[in-house]
């Protein structure tokens, strides 16, 4: 148990793989019989199952999430046009917002921008910055990665939250 919640870092997990690993032990062992080290195997056994319960779970909550995407994709289509998204129907105000939210760098904000909506070319956005076309792509990559690690909604904020979206020049 306790090197499996070392691993884990979930005593459920490990107390649950644990028991796995007895259940297969039971059905095995009297085939094929007990092996030279039965805790060195319980403990693997146990890691492994560990590991795949970690992996569904992963897996769940993407199909969850992919699902809740489809669920918002398909309220949108059978609204009327006009109707859907709320006060602003324009998805390229939405998506400003989102490209330049304060999380992000200023640099960032701008290439993600240029790229998204502007329609520039990676190469023609690291010219204007001056930068090399990888580092550029990089930068966009990171970018993107950054609004849906941190679940950055597509939406035009609040009233309240416009102060600290306005533009910070750097004095």
């Amino acid at each position: 148990m306790a090197t499996l919640i070392r691993v884990t870092g979930d005593f459920d997990v490990a107390e649950e793989a644990v028991q796995e690993a007895f259940i297969v032990a039971l059905e095995r062992w009297p085939h094929e019989g007990v092996p030279a080290n039965p805790g060195a195997w319980i403990t693997q056994v146990a890691r492994n199952k560990a590991i795949d319960r970690i992996r569904r779970e992963g897996v769940l909550r993407d199909k969850v999430a992919a699902l809740e995407r489809l669920g918002t994709m398909r309220a949108a289509t059978e609204a009327g046009p006009g109707e859907q998204l709320g006060e602003i129907e324009d998805d390229r105000l939405r998506l400003i917002f989102t490209c330049c939210h304060p999380a992000l760098g200023a640099e960032a904000r701008v290439a993600l921008t240029l790229r998204s909506l502007g329609g520039l070319s990676t190469a023609e956005i690291a010219r204007a910055f001056l930068a090399g076309e990888s580092a550029m792509a990089q930068r966009i990559v990171r970018a993107k990665r950054k609004i849906a690690a941190n679940n950055i909604p597509y939406e035009v904020p609040v009233i309240e939250q416009m102060p600290e979206r306005y533009w910070q020049r750097s004095t």
